[in-house]
């Protein structure tokens, strides 16, 4: 799988292009504002904080995954310290999805995988008026994840705990659509492309969906394949990490992969 991942990133970074090689007026508004910005607020800090504090923690749990594992740890007991090291979104990653709500003003989110609750404060700290539905198969998993909601004075996040299978349908029934959707969880081919599905439904022109570790294996890469060649979906952008689909109808069907100028910068449009 490591071979697989280092295979795929040099692909990936051979095919990226920089924002010197971005055309479309909406492309560029989107590099600028979420990907290549500098702008940083004040929650970044303090969840950041609440981030470094779950790393000290020794406690360990058991926990009940339905998901493909962890790939830096077997068995079911694990300490929070290890979860917070290896298994929480990283501050690049939490800082793209925070400037996604802030900037397109998302009200209505969804996320696949609360983890111990960083990435879903993140979505939830962007805009306080806005809702943040996020689905979590342990129970252990969840109760720590609300702590941390909590110890960040977040109220407009609601945690729900079970097997996607069984809390998806329920959610989305419940919902007339979602401005934003993070599907991070259960990283299966199958079971992405039945989430994606499930969710389409409740998406609109105006939706975004984010999807995690599409360089994960060769069957998430396949599902992001899947993803981006599906009718509705006018533009992706591979961040390699992530991809993020749009569905603006306005737009040309358009996939690309994209890497910040700093990491290639003999890429500049006149000899990219």
């Amino acid at each position: 799988m490591m071979w697989y991942r280092l295979k795929s990133f040099f692909t990936f970074y051979w095919q990226a292009i920089t924002r010197y090689n971005v055309q479309s007026p909406f492309l560029y508004d989107f590099v600028s504002n979420i990907l290549d910005t500098d702008k940083n607020y004040y929650a970044f800090d303090h969840i950041e904080k609440e981030r470094n504090r779950l790393k000290s923690v020794t406690t360990s749990i058991t926990l009940k995954d339905y998901g493909a594992g962890s790939t830096a740890f077997k068995g079911k007991n694990r300490k929070i310290a290890d979860i917070a090291a290896t298994s929480l979104s990283g501050i690049t990653k939490c800082r793209i999805l925070f400037q996604l709500v802030n900037y397109y003003q998302c009200k209505q989110i969804l996320e696949l995988g609360t983890s111990l609750g960083i990435s879903s404060a993140y979505l939830a700290s962007a805009d306080h008026r806005s809702q943040v539905i996020t689905l979590e198969g342990d129970d252990h998993i969840a109760a720590k994840a609300k702590e941390v909601h909590q110890l960040l004075g977040l109220k407009n996040i609601s945690v729900t705990t079970g097997a996607f299978s069984d809390t998806l349908p329920k959610v989305l029934s419940q919902q007339l659509k979602f401005d934003l959707v993070f599907i991070d969880g259960h990283h299966e081919e199958h079971a992405t492309l039945d989430y994606f599905q499930q969710i389409l439904k409740k998406c609109d022109d105006q939706s975004i969906i984010v999807v995690d570790d599409i360089y994960w294996s060769e069957g998430m890469t396949r599902a992001w394949q899947s993803i981006i060649s599906h009718a509705d979906v006018r533009l992706s952008i591979d961040l390699y990490d992530i991809g993020i689909v749009f569905f603006h109808k306005e737009l040309s069907k358009q996939a690309l992969s994209y890497i910040p100028y700093k990491y290639k910068p003999w890429k500049i449009g006149l000899f990219g």
